[in-house]
């Protein structure tokens, strides 16, 4: 309805500056009063310029509009503007809701940013942002706490050169992650983000003190060692301790002395050496757990070359394979030949023992299989070793990774733990999935 009466106005103006043109057509040829005709003139200069002028109105309002947004000059009035009358009074209300409209926004987002202000500033996690230049963008109070950075009034200044956010860099190495070790004796867990904003690249640094978290899990390890260490011992030394309290009750009991010689019963001599190969078992048996004891507890570091993973990973299954029985050993890798730093002897032996144990649980099935791929996603790559087997019980998947920890009857519980620590030394980890009746799955994770 606006632009409606916008062009009758308009013609209602070329109307009159027609009729004008006229008169003064007129006045040139058909009468001589220069006066009007000049008068007449000027008027429709007036006219043109007043035409141009109302059509304009709407262009040099876009423009004013246009320019409020591109300059962020939102306290330009559009309601007031009444040069074209009431006829662009909705275009007036339009703009005034848009304008409205940007300024909530951007209200809301001042309040977001305000608020993650607020957020980053009080969270426990020490926060640092750096760009490209080195200089720190963001840095938060936790931040200045865990690396005991003075904070004072240049610290908008920081960079890369400080001594203590240098040290953290140097700690990381290249890696995403890692433990530092402030001057305090904090222990830092520092994990490092590369993103984008805009056409800038960023690393974000985040620091947590896992100190008191570490010495809540060591605590916990000693006590879940301790358990397992005493339920160990206590089986072998109370059969001895029963034993030797027997042995003497029948020497002191069955044995007669006469004439400077002792005589006992075949039966009660029996009953001797059937004790004292018992003993001798529990022995063996306690030295063993003392042996395997120590072989977790001294494990060499690793010697880490860059190594062929298919590599490892056949030359493990052709050492093993006569083991299986034809068709129970299967074997999927990649066309692509991966690379990874690794101690060939360390890892063979974690892939000796996962392939074992997966043996061993499909060995009474006649559809028995056993499954070794090798599998890379997402720039990661996994060893994973999976059986058919009767799977394993919920409570034994929580321990099974626990030092001395068994689910066989002669196992010594240090195979898995064993293989874990070894993955942990190549900065890695193995997980396992598993449902009773449809078999495990052990996946080796290289870091």
């Amino acid at each position: 309805m606006g632009f409606n009466r916008f062009r009758l106005f308009v013609l209602i103006r070329v109307i009159v500056l027609f009729l004008t043109v006229a008169a003064f057509v007129y006045l040139i040829f058909f009468d001589e009063k220069y006066v009007t005709t000049v008068v007449t003139g000027f008027l429709i200069i007036f006219e043109v310029f007043e035409l141009f002028n109302y059509i304009e109105s709407t262009n040099k309002k876009l423009r004013r509009f246009f320019d409020a947004i591109k300059y962020n000059d939102f306290n330009m009035s559009f309601t007031h503007d009444n040069k074209l009358g009431k006829t662009f009074k909705e275009l007036n209300i339009a703009f005034k809701e848009v304008i409205d409209a940007i300024l909530i926004e951007r209200q809301k987002r001042e309040e977001f940013f305000q608020e993650l202000q607020v957020v980053i500033e009080n969270i426990a996690s020490g926060i640092i942002s750096i760009d490209n230049d080195g200089q720190i963008k963001q840095i938060n109070n936790s931040a200045f706490d865990l690396l005991g950075i003075t904070k004072h009034r240049h610290s908008n200044q920081l960079n890369i050169k400080t001594k203590e956010i240098a040290s953290l860099i140097d700690q990381l190495d290249g890696n995403p992650r890692a433990t530092y070790k402030t001057h305090d004796g904090r222990e830092l867990a520092v994990f490092e983000t590369k993103y984008k904003l805009g056409e800038g690249s960023y690393r974000l640094f985040a620091i947590q003190d896992i100190k008191a978290e570490l010495q809540a899990r060591e605590l916990e390890a000693w006590q879940n060692l301790t358990k397992v260490l005493r339920h160990e011992i206590m089986n072998s030394i109370a059969p001895i301790s029963s034993l030797t309290s027997t042995l003497t009750e029948i020497i002191g009991e069955d044995i007669d002395k006469k004439d400077e010689h002792n005589i006992i019963s075949h039966e009660s001599l029996e009953d001797i050496e059937e004790g004292l190969k018992t003993i001798s078992g529990r022995s063996d048996g306690l030295i063993n757990f003392i042996n395997a004891y120590r072989d977790y507890t001294n494990l060499p570091e690793p010697h880490r070359v860059d190594t062929p993973i298919n590599q490892v990973v056949q030359n493990t299954v052709n050492l093993l394979k006569t083991d299986f029985k034809e068709g129970q050993l299967a074997v999927k890798m990649p066309k692509t030949e991966q690379k990874l730093m690794l101690d060939e002897q360390l890892i063979e032996q974690v892939l000796i023992n996962l392939i074992k144990n997966a043996r061993e649980a499909t060995e009474h099935q006649d559809n028995g299989l056993v499954m070794v791929e090798v599998k890379v996603q997402n720039q990661r790559t996994s060893v994973i070793i999976q059986d058919n087997g009767p799977g394993i019980v919920e409570e034994a998947q929580q321990k099974i990774f626990m030092p001395f920890y068994s689910t066989k009857n002669r196992g010594s519980g240090i195979g898995l733990s064993l293989s874990k620590q070894i993955m942990q030394l190549h900065d890695g980890d193995i997980l396992l999935e598993s449902e009773l009746g449809k078999g495990s799955k052990f996946e080796l994770i290289f870091g």
